[in-house]
């Protein structure tokens, strides 16, 4: 049998064998392929939803959530956090905004701004937390989210409540005459104060007249002592004491008015005269004139027994300074002067011997003349 047949069918079955081969392996680089981009795709896919996961993390945490608020704390933005807040400290009549916002400011400046979840009042959906400045807390904030697609959408929060805290205001006590007009941080006083009795100068004042009572105001809503004026009926401004520490202050009665040259000019003459009459080197007659009719302390000085002077061959009134002066009314006032009187001895050195004397005179206007009604021993 020849072979020749065989050895033809060996040769036709090469190609065949070569041709399958190469589609074979295109086959198998193409699935390779496809299997690397559908791998590629998968990780590319798995990576975004982790990175999705992650973003949506990081969004709900405490710090994130309230990102926003807290720089507002950190920068001290008290303006835009008294706009935003639900609940916000007050000022009162005499203070402004302003006042509040820096107040506001000086709580923030205590230590390191931390906020605080308050766990137990917070949920998924809703976060409460505590603002502290240091070991101090200054707000409160409550947070809900907004309702989302799918649990990998970044949530987004909405800030629902925000408390500020500050101390209750303080109050201020005022101590006044009732016939001055009360300013209190460049805005009048319009209240009705208690009743503070009457001044010790109605005592000698006596019936002549019913001299203004002081008034007690208790007045409330500061954060900051405020500065507090007084006036006179007569437009003068009236001196007014503060105690820092109590909050309190004393405005006494007015120490000027249109008349007061007048009548410290009148008790520099009284008191040199009363000093010269004591002294006597004056006779009654001479001081009765400084006086009022009927003087009672006129009366007691002339039936006094004067012997408190050695006697003298002269004397001289030298010097008189106005120490203070306090405007009751119109028709009443005080006047303290101190004189010197100068003595000239009958015997020893001719160098004259100096007296000192303090005149406490209370003056009323009689018959149109100011005349001595009192004196302050």
């Amino acid at each position: 049998m020849s072979s020749e047949p065989v050895e033809e069918l060996k040769e036709d079955a090469k190609p065949k064998r070569s041709k399958g081969a190469r589609l074979y392996r295109i086959f198998l680089l193409s699935w390779i392929l496809c299997l690397l981009v559908v791998l590629s795709a998968g990780l590319s896919r798995f990576y975004d939803f982790l990175e999705g996961y992650e973003t949506a993390y990081r969004a709900s945490l405490p710090e994130s959530v309230a990102a926003e608020l807290l720089d507002m704390f950190r920068t001290q933005d008290t303006g835009s956090l008294y706009d935003i807040a639900t609940e916000k400290p007050m000022h009162g009549e005499f203070e402004t905004r302003e006042d509040v916002l820096i107040y506001l400011r000086t709580n923030l400046q205590n230590g390191e701004i931390v906020l605080e979840p308050v766990r137990n009042e917070s949920t998924a959906d809703h976060n409460v937390f505590l603002i502290n400045s240091g070991d101090v807390t200054v707000a409160r904030a409550e947070y809900v989210r907004e309702p989302v697609a799918d649990v990998l959408d970044i949530p987004k929060w909405d800030l629902t409540s925000l408390s500020l805290y500050a101390d209750e205001p303080g109050s201020i006590h005022i101590s006044a005459p009732e016939n001055v007009k009360l300013v209190i941080n460049g805005i009048e006083y319009s209240g009705t104060g208690a009743d503070g009795g009457e001044p010790a100068a109605q005592r000698i004042v006596g019936e002549y007249e019913d001299l203004p009572d002081m008034k007690e105001y208790d007045i409330d809503g500061f954060y900051y002592l405020p500065d507090v004026a007084a006036v006179s009926e007569d437009g003068t401004a009236v001196p007014v004491l503060c105690d820092m520490n109590a909050y309190t202050y004393f405005v006494d009665y007015p120490r000027d008015c249109e008349y007061r040259e007048e009548v410290e000019a009148i008790a520099k003459e009284a008191v040199g005269a009363y000093a010269n009459f004591v002294s006597g080197d004056l006779s009654q007659a001479e001081l009765k004139k400084y006086f009022t009719e009927d003087n009672i302390f006129l009366y007691y000085m002339s039936h006094a027994e004067l012997k408190w002077f050695t006697r003298h061959l002269a004397s001289e009134i030298h010097s008189a300074e106005v120490k203070d002066f306090i405007a009751y009314s119109d028709d009443v006032c005080y006047c303290e002067v101190i004189v010197e009187q100068y003595l000239t001895m009958e015997w020893g050195p001719r160098e004259p011997e100096v007296i000192t004397t303090d005149g406490k005179f209370y003056f009323v206007k009689q018959n149109g003349e100011w005349k001595v009604l009192g004196i302050e021993f």
